[in-house]
């Protein structure tokens, strides 16, 4: 997959309390538990379309016609049931061409169809394939630039940006396995000195990993985060001009972060977004809405709306997930964040961990192994200040756009720098 988005939500007990059973008298994944084996392509294709059509929780806002992509593409896979019964090679490409027909216009942007050729074709040069609606929606804007650099090319051109053109007194880099993730998540901070002798703490992030991280007080990353926390808890006011937290090139993670990114900053118990999933087989047929929220954290407190503290949050197109998610919120709860960038990837759905999987008519389903597919999509629908923004992500309050992946990330943390001064 062009991008690997996590976003792990601590909801059973919220399920539980709406209702739902541990153990659903419905399945909506027919043949799911079996082991479904298929004999035609145009089986596979009814099945993985009736599973949608159960379990897919963006029905509510989604613009895509689903009974009219039945009537359209059955008899396509038809034709490649006859076209395999006369002896002829149906390729991957072949199927791959009419996936992405079916799924290029849908919402979800944490979306993936993975599907291998249940009759391989000597043409095949892959063993399968994959095909994401939110990519190429991404590819569709006119900002967008094929992201070929490694994390750590990202990470070093960062590096040399502030270094070269910033005064720094601290510089801090660190990486960390997350073993929930099989991820590792690198993190960069800084204390940035204006000329006038104010500090900005900057912290970059690959993943949201800090919850995670500060639940096992050692390690590097552990020492970093507290460095970056305890600076924008203690430093004088006078000497704070603000804080920048960069979520550029951000996959997602932890939704218990916020409680270190807002919690911190909070002095009441607040709602910061809503969540429903899928309750029953019917496409509208959701739970209601339950709210989620964050409470005032001791630990690294400061009340930074009082003080007045500009807190900018850096995004672009590869913010993903709670990577996009973090800065909704934020600007939802903490009056003086302020957003710059691109607008973001879109992916704002929450996920449900696999072990919950039964407990919901919505989520993942299929086993590439068996079943020849594996479709990966959310769990649960977001709202958060009073909108719904799967495929719309996170719009920034001051655009500044990026000319290319190889080292173009002056001119956001310039606007960032700029912002705070003013």
């Amino acid at each position: 997959m062009t991008h690997k988005r996590f976003v792990i939500f601590l909801t059973l007990a919220a399920m539980l309390f709406c209702g739902c059973r541990e153990e659903a008298d419905y399945h909506p994944y027919i043949g799911e538990s079996g082991g479904l084996v298929y004999n035609s392509y145009s089986s596979q294709f009814d099945y993985l379309w009736r599973c949608m059509s159960t379990g897919y929780v963006f029905w509510d806002v989604e613009e895509t016609d689903w009974d009219a992509v039945y009537k359209e593409y059955m008899p396509k896979f038809q034709a490649l049931d006859e076209k395999h019964k006369a002896g002829e090679d149906v390729t991957l490409a072949d199927l791959k061409e009419l996936y992405r027909g079916i799924t290029g216009g849908m919402k979800d942007h944490h979306m993936s169809f993975v599907i291998k050729n249940l009759f391989p074709s000597p043409n095949d040069t892959v063993p399968g394939f994959y095909t994401e609606p939110g990519q190429y929606e991404a590819e569709s804007r006119d900002y967008y630039i094929e992201h070929r650099v490694k994390e750590q090319e990202r990470l070093d051109s960062f590096l040399n940006v502030i270094e070269q053109h910033y005064d720094i007194e601290v510089h801090e880099t660190a990486s960390e396995e997350v073993p929930e993730l099989g991820e590792s998540v690198t993190y960069h901070y800084c204390l940035i000195q204006l000329p006038d002798g104010r500090k900005i703490p900057y912290l970059w992030q690959s993943m949201a990993a800090i919850s995670p991280i500060m639940r096992a007080p050692e390690g590097d990353a552990y020492k970093l985060l507290d460095h970056w926390l305890t600076a924008i808890a203690e430093t004088p006011r006078e000497q704070l001009a603000g804080i920048i937290l960069d979520n550029r090139a951000n996959s997602g993670g932890y939704q218990d972060d916020m409680d270190y990114l807002v919690g911190s900053y909070l002095n009441e118990k607040t709602e910061v977004f809503k969540t429903r999933y899928k309750e029953g087989p019917g496409r509208l047929e959701h739970s209601v809405w339950t709210p989620y929220y964050i409470f005032p954290q001791s630990q690294y407190h400061r009340d930074i709306t009082a003080e007045n503290i500009p807190y900018v949050i850096l995004c672009d197109i590869n913010s993903v997930s709670m990577g996009e998610i973090e800065q909704l919120v934020m600007r939802e709860t903490l009056p003086t964040c302020y957003i710059i960038g691109e607008r973001t990837f879109g992916g704002t759905g929450p996920l449900q961990p696999v072990e919950y999987i039964n407990l919901t008519y919505g989520g993942p389903f299929g086993n590439i192994n068996t079943m020849c597919h594996d479709v990966y999509t959310s769990t649960f629908e977001s709202m958060i200040g009073g909108q719904i923004l799967e495929g719309i992500g996170c719009v920034p309050d001051q655009e500044v756009l990026r000319k290319d992946y190889n080292g173009d990330f002056k001119p956001q943390l310039d606007a960032a720098i700029e912002y705070i001064k003013r």
